[in-house]
């Protein structure tokens, strides 16, 4: 049985004016002992589905098969749920009783978790007087001292500095592996969708693409065109230029991505004040691609 099963969860909130808000749209999502990365923008569902996994909301339509209890389900929210006038150790003391362990239970994943978080040295510090980085990976040890099944993670490194985010990581790959936990991450950071063994792409409620970081780039293509342009009339030039040369391609804004692009074309478009890049595909290359063509309901090279 998989740790993580959603069969198409819909979740409509209503307000009090009776106006209605799809946050979730015939959304499914099977996994099982991987790291998976929810990635969208703010505003896209990612929140909304952690809730309905957690069951602190109840999807409008469609079936939550797994989690079936909170049991062996931890979360890490986007702020530290820790108490700041208590020490760390004191917080993961309340963790465990919480989770029904013993004294000896606590106080040997006490010490194991801390080593690995590299944290010992502050368990007796409340939590008022830590960094946001080390407040993290506190967060982090209360979320896995009780040694959970599944791993909810939203947004959970913003604001972090570069060493805090690198033993962050670590850490969870490390910790993951030992437990054999199904871990779900919701991130905006293509850079932190990069960790995941899959990347889910999800926007207006919808999943757009599920797929590695490694699939989602290659199926650019070895290079993708980047054109940025100053004004509507070079994006429509621009697109129809790719569009005569046979290049696959989406629109945004003033930013145009085209497929499996050839080094060539950068010292042929026609638009002059065109900024060109000719270079192997990014994440938010893909992710850009795939959710503009996801949104305008076309097939890419369509304008938007």
């Amino acid at each position: 049985m998989n740790a993580i099963e959603t069969n198409n969860i819909t979740v409509v909130y209503q307000s009090k004016k009776s106006d209605e808000r799809t946050a979730l749209n015939d959304f499914s999502l099977a996994a099982n002992n991987q790291l998976i990365a929810l990635l969208g923008p703010n505003g896209s569902g990612k929140s909304t589905l952690l809730n309905v996994l957690a069951q602190t909301i109840a999807p409008t339509a469609g079936t939550l098969v797994a989690p079936t209890s909170r049991t062996g389900l931890s979360i890490v929210f986007q702020t530290p749920a820790l108490d700041e006038l208590l020490t760390v150790r004191e917080n993961l003391k309340v963790s465990g009783a919480l989770h029904n362990l013993t004294r000896d239970e606590i106080n040997t994943r006490t010490q194991s978790i801390a080593q690995e978080l590299h944290i010992t040295d502050r368990l007796d510090d409340q939590v008022r007087h830590l960094s946001g980085g080390l407040a993290r990976r506190a967060d982090l040890a209360r979320a896995l001292i009780a040694h959970p099944t599944v791993l909810l993670l939203d947004e959970p490194t913003p604001g972090l500095d570069i060493d805090a985010r690198r033993i962050f990581w670590q850490t969870l790959h490390r910790t993951r592996k030992q437990l054999g936990m199904t871990v779900l991450i919701a991130t905006h950071i293509t850079d932190e969708a990069e960790h995941a063994d899959r990347v889910v792409m999800i926007r207006q409620g919808r999943s757009i693409k599920d797929e590695s970081p490694t699939d989602l780039k290659a199926s650019l293509g070895r290079r993708i065109i980047r054109i940025n342009t100053a004004n509507d009339a070079d994006t429509t030039a621009a697109s129809q230029w790719l569009t005569a040369q046979s290049i696959e391609h989406i629109t945004c804004d003033h930013l145009i991505l085209g497929r499996e692009a050839d080094p060539a074309l950068a010292t042929s478009c026609p638009v002059e004040s065109a900024a060109i890049t000719i270079a192997p595909p990014t994440l938010e290359d893909a992710y850009t691609y795939y959710a503009q063509s996801s949104f305008t309901n076309q097939h890419p090279g369509a304008e938007s």
